[in-house]
């Protein structure tokens, strides 16, 4: 049974099932959220109460008129929840905790997700970098998603074309579990037989704050990428470029976030970007074999209230 609270926040937030009212955007929910409390509590009341309460007018009108979706989004929900997709809140029990204490007010109201949840908490490597990756960042690629699987641990990726799928596939191979965040449709994901049948087999997570039959865009891959390090232990960028990209713009969120720990690979197949990410902050990594070592440091440098974790595409 979902409760007021998770409720709310759907309505106000999901962009399924629109009728002209703008749903909210997570950084609007949560400044919401901040000046009325619970939002469950905002169920069931008036234009004027919520003006009463502090609202401005347009806001309160546009809350109200989000509010009032309610059966149309059941329907968009019980759509979901068979076709294997589960609709998480900040409310809900199975929301990462992780992106809770890593993220705080930049954490997505919404999280859809398929697959073990409870994978999504558990310590793991993120893997990042370019779509056109070098044959020696490939293979280093490879190498960390082999690593990740030999060490028991989820390797976290944006399932995109060149790092993210080649570091999956050697994860998934190897026997690993995979944690996917794409930037394109979660439904078009799914449809793939091999997703299906690793989601299944409770040996990958499908998951993504935008609503699961939207498109890609630059924008959303951009804003998954927090959600990669946040869920992570340590997260490697393979490859990036310098001052631009979205490997070098999530690269230095994390860093300036302190997300998870953040390292570069530094050998052959690196990017433009990979020696001034370090001169940032992040680690520098020479051996793949040297993953195990940087984790435990950062295992003993994190809160572990509150440790790291992502998705696939075959």
């Amino acid at each position: 049974m979902r409760s007021d609270d998770s409720l709310a926040t759907i309505l106000l937030v999901s962009r399924m099932g629109r009728d002209g009212v703008a749903p909210l955007s997570a950084s609007q929910f949560w400044r919401l959220v901040d000046q009325v409390g619970d939002p469950g509590h905002l169920l069931g009341r008036s234009e004027g109460d919520l003006i009463s309460s502090g609202l401005g007018k347009d806001m309160a009108a546009r809350v109200v008129a989000l509010l009032s979706r309610a059966v149309a989004m059941a329907f968009e929900l019980d759509q979901l929840d068979q076709s294997g997709i589960a609709t998480l809140t900040p409310f809900d029990e199975g929301y990462p905790q992780r992106l809770q204490a890593r993220l705080g007010s930049k954490r997505p109201a919404i999280l859809h997700a398929a697959g073990t949840l409870e994978v999504l908490d558990q310590p793991g490597v993120g893997v990042v970098g370019s779509r056109n990756v070098s044959n020696d960042g490939a293979e280093v690629a490879k190498a960390l998603g082999l690593q990740a699987a030999s060490l028991g641990l989820p390797l976290i990726s944006g399932a995109a074309r060149g790092v993210d799928q080649l570091a999956m596939k050697a994860a998934f191979q190897a026997g690993g579990t995979v944690v996917g965040i794409p930037a394109h449709s979660l439904l078009r994901a799914l449809r793939s037989p091999g997703v299906r049948r690793a989601v299944h087999d409770a040996r990958t997570v499908m998951c993504s704050p935008y609503a699961p039959d939207s498109p890609f865009t630059v924008g959303k891959a951009m804003g998954r990428n927090k959600l990669i390090y946040a869920l992570s232990d340590v997260t490697v960028a393979v490859a990036a470029d310098n001052g631009s990209g979205g490997t070098w713009s999530g690269a230095t969120e994390a860093i300036r976030g302190d997300y998870c720990r953040v390292v570069v690979w530094r050998g052959s197949g690196e990017g433009p970007g990979n020696e001034p990410l370090e001169r940032r902050g992040a680690l520098p990594l020479t051996d793949t074999t040297g993953l195990d070592h940087i984790l435990s440091g950062a295992r003993s440098g994190l809160d572990q209230t509150s440790p790291p974790k992502q998705a696939v595409l075959f």
